[in-house]
């Protein structure tokens, strides 16, 4: 079966057949994936980004047309696909500045002591969890949060990768944004 041209193995494909579809895969997973690895720095995502390809794939087998090579379907999925998730991925940073944002400051409206106390409690447990996080990730935040440096600046600062310091970020937001329910 490994000696079939892309057209004959996906033509099996859309017959059902899970042995054809584990050949496809086996022949592009790891350029996909170096692919997905190299726009967005994090092995965990680039293969949740690999198996949603190949998912959609499988689900849409029926109506999917190819000329001689399945790749360019593959890669324009793999392309859209990391395209979502780094869409996501700012979403999940901007809904979490805007939790995070007013805490660093007085509060606008916090005229009862109530307020203020809360604050300032929610203020305390933030950074703890800040300050349980890894150095780099830790450092990312601060600077991003804190002295509002950009993510360019930030990489240069601490000698890492713009990919890097926005995964970071966003992996800080999401230990915080769970720390917070």
């Amino acid at each position: 079966m490994r000696d079939l041209s892309d057209k004959e193995l996906f033509d099996i494909v859309r017959e059902g057949n899970t042995q054809a579809f584990s050949v496809l895969f086996d022949r592009y997973a790891d350029i996909l994936l170096s692919f997905v690895l190299k726009r967005i720095g994090s092995i965990t995502d680039a293969e949740d980004i690999l198996q949603e390809v190949f998912t959609s794939l499988w689900n849409r087998r029926y109506k999917i047309e190819i000329e001689e090579s399945i790749y360019p379907y593959l890669f324009k999925a793999a392309k859209y696909e990391v395209i979502d998730w780094m869409a996501r991925d700012q979403k999940r940073i901007s809904y979490f500045e805007r939790l995070v944002f007013p805490l660093t400051n007085e509060p606008v409206g916090a005229s009862n002591s109530d307020e203020k106390l809360m604050v300032k409690e929610l203020s305390f447990l933030l950074d703890n969890e800040v300050a349980k996080m890894p150095s780099t990730m830790q450092s990312a935040f601060n600077l991003s949060r804190i002295e509002g440096l950009s993510i360019k600046e930030i990489a240069f600062r601490l000698s890492i990768s713009e990919q890097t310091v926005k995964n970071n970020i966003s992996l800080a937001l999401s230990r915080l944004k769970l720390k917070a329910k």
